[in-house]
């Protein structure tokens, strides 16, 4: 099971060495605190992808009951979270255990991803049946109901993308596209009225309205918009941030740490982080053409979906051409658990890079 030589493929590591890099430099300019808390996660999500580079991808990809017991664990955490989680700014998105928070909805990503590529590695033959359709459904649907009762309509989002990716991947016939576009569309405007909470209501239709209501419903996101705009080419300086550094910007952390790097660092600081993010797309997709079975493209492609939709929406958030929603911006937002998890996946992932390059 495990492999005794610890490989790393540079080319894959660089990238996400210059975004760790980049989001460590903003955290230091707004608390020290802050940096070496994200230090510390660092050093247990490399721990992690030691880990799991060094166990044979093959035992998730052979034996079913690995993915159904990571997917049902995942399943269990949710519905446990609502129960007995921390409730922070509104939602019940965390385990607080005193010195440290773990958000299950990230792990649960890892496992969704996991348990959709076994399902439809094996039946991408057939996936024009729609059972297969309705069964992997299945998959996707108690998770989505489970983070919308947190709220988190952001992990929803996302859930959805990887599925409906992997679907069309795998051989999505154009007639089942549009019905389930169409079961998209239904359970939108049933999410509008029953569902959605208020205050995510006045998020949507403050970005529909953008001049409206500036320090209420609008204030994160023109305080974001500000921000970004102020940096310009070379950026105000590292500390110097005015929105940033007098807390007129929100989350400038976590959700909106976008913002900060474009106000400290300016052009050049963006333009670094989306050539990083270009060459790690890059690189993960190649690991997709050079693999030779389903399982393994299916993972990647499922991971890859994963980080671009989150970068997508954070990215589209702070410079208002997207509603607020609360998604970590990969690898530079303060944190653990997304942390830990993409390096699980980079580690799998890795173990699968090496074991098809050297069979």
């Amino acid at each position: 099971m495990f492999k005794k030589i610890f490989k790393i493929d540079f080319a894959l590591f660089l990238p996400i060495i210059v975004l760790l890099s980049l989001g460590l430099l903003i955290l230091s300019s707004l608390s020290f605190a802050s940096f070496w808390k994200q230090i510390s996660f660092i050093i247990m999500s490399f721990i992690a992808f030691i880990i799991f580079s060094n166990i044979d991808y093959q035992l998730f990809r052979n034996y079913s009951f690995v993915s159904v017991i990571t997917y049902l664990f995942g399943i269990s955490s949710l519905f446990i979270l609502l129960v007995m989680g921390k409730i922070t700014r509104g939602i019940t998105g965390w385990f607080d255990f005193g010195f440290f928070s773990i958000q299950p909805v990230e792990f649960m990503k890892f496992a969704l991803i996991l348990i959709l590529a076994k399902y439809l590695a094996t039946r991408n033959m057939h996936i024009a049946h729609l059972s297969h359709i309705l069964i992997s459904s299945v998959y996707v649907v108690i998770p989505c109901v489970l983070a919308l009762l947190q709220p988190d309509l952001g992990s929803v989002l996302i859930f959805f993308a990887i599925w409906l990716v992997l679907l069309l991947v795998s051989g999505l016939q154009p007639k089942h596209l549009l019905l389930i576009l169409f079961c998209l569309f239904l359970a939108g405007g049933i999410g509008w009225k029953f569902v959605l909470r208020d205050y995510q209501k006045e998020r949507i239709t403050a970005f529909l309205n953008p001049l409206n209501d500036p320090r209420g419903s609008n204030y994160n996101l023109r305080q974001s918009i500000i921000a970004v705009g102020s940096g310009k080419f070379f950026g105000k300086g590292i500390g110097w941030g005015t929105q940033t550094q007098l807390q007129f910007l929100p989350e400038s952390k976590t959700d909106f740490v976008f913002a900060s790097l474009g106000e400290e660092t300016g052009f050049i600081g963006i333009t670094i982080l989306f050539g990083a993010f270009v060459l790690l797309f890059k690189r993960l997709y190649e690991y997709v053409l050079n693999s030779n079975n389903n399982f393994s493209k299916l993972f990647i492609i499922g991971f890859i979906i994963k980080l671009s939709v989150e970068t997508i929406i954070n990215i589209g958030v702070n410079i208002g051409v997207l509603p607020v929603v609360g998604i970590a911006l990969p690898f530079l937002t303060l944190g653990g658990s997304h942390l830990v998890a993409d390096f699980i996946m980079l580690g799998i992932i890795s173990n699968m890079h090496f074991y098809h390059k050297y069979i």
